[in-house]
């Protein structure tokens, strides 16, 4: 098989796999994510924009759900969960296993795994946009109601939608680079998780991956909580903007460009990682 036509095949597989997964009943768990976004992003921006009496940016919903303490460690758990039979390894999986070799059908679920993790995070942004779009109106920068939000009601300073879009943000960068950011952080670290569970599944001890999955978000939630210095070891730090940098001056405690060296390093490794396991990997078994 030529280097074009595995190419071919392996995007078949991703496609494959792909049309399987969006006809999945697991995708019932993305009304649970709509709800926890309506719920911790939506509400606290109405509100906002309602005592502020002016409307709030439409994009400053995806970014406060990216900057969320609870969504950054819930909706990577739901991901999961939506994912979790992922590599399917039987049925029609074994044909094209055995007819296009296995490095190619590792290829294609490396695909898929891309495919998913960039749906999941397309869903979420315009999702979560729609949904305030009756308190917001659409501009590229931070609306005057989350920028002066403290300032009109120092009482309120504790409110949950300053700890959603805090001063680390909208200090340090536009709202176009913040929702850039958020998106490419989210997909990064969707498929950082999606290939751990991969490699596990190719090696044959799938539940070592979901723990190290669970290991590294809970951990990594606790860590960017209290601020621990060890926070950067793990992939959630690397996810969250606001965690990058000061409140006021423009200096970055953990420079961008790092996360994203870190993520895409170790989206590289682990994809490397899982073509070398196809040597030991058998067709079929779990």
């Amino acid at each position: 098989m030529g280097n074009k036509s595995k190419r071919k095949a392996a995007l078949h597989i991703s496609f494959a796999e792909f049309h399987r997964w969006v006809r999945s009943s697991r995708l019932i768990i993305l009304g649970v994510i709509l709800i926890f976004i309506h719920i911790q992003v939506i509400l606290p921006l109405k509100e906002c924009a309602l005592l502020m009496g002016t409307a709030v940016s439409i994009p400053e919903a995806f970014v406060a759900l990216g900057n969320s303490g609870l969504l950054v460690m819930v909706v990577p758990v739901l991901f999961l969960v939506l994912v979790a039979d992922f590599p399917q390894k039987g049925g029609v999986d074994i044909f094209y296993q055995i007819r296009c070799s296995k490095k190619v059908w590792i290829c294609g679920q490396i695909l898929f795994a891309v495919e998913a993790a960039l749906s999941v995070v397309l869903f979420l942004a315009v999702s979560s946009m729609a949904m305030v779009c009756g308190s917001g109106v659409w501009r590229t920068s931070f609306s005057r109601a989350v920028m002066q939000y403290t300032t009109v009601f120092p009482e309120r300073s504790r409110d949950y939608v300053v700890q959603l879009l805090p001063e680390n943000i909208y200090h340090q960068m536009t709202l176009g680079t913040a929702t850039l950011h958020t998106a490419l952080f989210i997909f990064l670290h969707f498929l950082l998780l999606s290939l751990i569970l991969l490699l596990s599944a190719l090696c044959g001890k799938k539940y070592i991956g979901v723990f190290i999955d669970g290991f590294l978000l809970v951990f990594g939630a606790v860590a960017c909580e209290v601020r621990m210095g060890l926070m950067w070891l793990l992939p959630m730090a690397h996810t969250i903007p606001w965690v990058h940098f000061e409140t006021y001056l423009k200096k970055e405690v953990f420079p961008i460009k790092g996360s994203y060296l870190y993520l895409l390093g170790w989206c590289a490794v682990l994809s490397a990682l899982c073509l070398l396991a196809s040597g030991k990997y058998q067709a079929g078994e779990e």
